[in-house]
């Protein structure tokens, strides 16, 4: 019985695969071109700020682990 559900299945994923590869492939040749949004935007001055953020985090979390080194150097 279990042997039987197991084929079942894998033929349900075969069926699947065969029906979704050949319309990726379609989808991928006629896609949306949108370099003409993109290519107008400055990610510059967004990837500065992502950078800046991340380094604040860091920094908090750096001065977190060094307060808890000192005061566990009290103790």
């Amino acid at each position: 019985m279990h042997k039987i559900r197991s084929t079942n299945f894998l033929g349900l994923v075969a069926l699947v695969v065969a029906l979704t590869v050949p319309s990726a492939s379609i989808a991928q040749s006629t896609g949306a071109d949108y370099s003409t949004l993109t290519s107008a935007v400055d990610w510059s001055s967004a990837i500065t700020a992502l950078m800046a953020v991340a380094a604040v985090i860091a920094g908090v979390l750096v001065v977190r682990k060094g307060i808890r080194f000192v005061l566990g150097a009290l103790k």
